[in-house]
């Protein structure tokens, strides 16, 4: 499956410790199995059904979100645990 970059994750790979950076592009590449991988797919928390977007854990204390079309998967942004729950959208989710 094709996985395409959008400018806040560009930006915010930027931001990253070389380490975390790492971590996160080899997500990127987990995703491009998304179809194929059952234990991918499980790891990955809807947010927004009518979207098609998801949440994924990348290690430590980043998330990936991303849309799931029909032939491609679209990288929307970045962000730590610390920054959703501060931001409110998050609210009653435990440990994911």
């Amino acid at each position: 499956m094709k996985v395409l970059q959008t400018l806040p994750v560009e930006i915010a790979l930027r931001t990253l410790r070389d380490e975390d950076r790492q971590e996160v592009l080899a997500w990127f590449d987990h995703l491009k199995n998304w179809e194929n991988d059952a234990w991918l797919r499980s790891q990955a928390n809807q947010v927004n059904s009518s979207d098609n977007v998801y949440v994924l854990k990348a290690g430590g204390d980043l998330r990936i979100f991303f849309r799931l079309e029909q032939d491609r998967i679209i990288l929307l942004d970045l962000a730590t645990k610390a920054t959703i729950v501060a931001s409110g959208h998050v609210s009653g989710q435990s440990g994911s």
